[in-house]
């Protein structure tokens, strides 16, 4: 599996674009906006460092309740990404073969819970595009990466900050292999935000 790493980068200017607390609604309801900056800031660490990825994901477990099914889904779908992580991590095939599978299964149904929210299918899109086939997410991926792509042109998702959401539309140019229709769309909303 590739690196997710770059697209994260430009999560550091985040917090300072977090909309007050009532604005968290859909997929950041309940979300606590530090946290949220901090956890998008620490990702990007998390692709290329085990032990970053390890500290962030212990991070989410220990400030979080201990039931996942009360978290607000943005923080599931960062947690399902750290899980794929830890597969690429891992030393042993069977244990990243697991640890991917977990990711996958944790990401299932968020997407579709949460449409608005730009920020778990970027998680979900560069956690399965960068899978091998046999992982058989790339169905999945490419669907995401059409709704993705259209919610990226479109500027939705206003919690996400326009740095970010930069950086998602580089990530794919860069690592994600988009066709030429997605990639020009993509390149003129990247050029017209620049």
């Amino acid at each position: 599996m590739k690196p997710l790493g770059i697209f994260c980068a430009w999560a550091m200017a985040a917090g300072a674009a977090l909309a007050a607390d009532s604005a968290f609604t859909g997929a950041y309801r309940g979300a606590d906006p530090g946290l949220l900056s901090e956890v998008r800031t620490a990702f990007a660490a998390a692709p290329n460092s085990a032990s970053a990825a390890q500290a962030l994901a212990a991070r989410l477990d220990a400030g979080l309740p201990a039931d996942r099914a009360a978290w607000p889904p943005v923080f599931l779908a960062y947690r399902a990404a750290l899980e794929g992580l830890a597969g690429k991590h891992s030393s042993t095939p069977w244990e990243k073969y697991r640890r991917a599978k977990a990711g996958l299964a944790m990401f299932q149904g968020l997407a579709e819970a949460h449409p608005e929210s730009v920020e778990i299918r970027m998680l979900r899109y560069s956690a399965g595009s960068q899978l091998p086939e046999f992982f058989g997410a790339q169905g999945q991926a490419e669907e995401d990466l059409r709704i993705l792509a259209e919610g990226l042109v479109r500027g939705a998702d206003p919690l996400v900050p326009a740095e970010l959401r930069n950086g998602y539309i580089r990530w794919i140019l860069d690592n994600g292999r988009p066709a030429p229709e997605i990639r020009a769309r993509l390149e003129a909303a990247l050029g017209a935000a620049d």
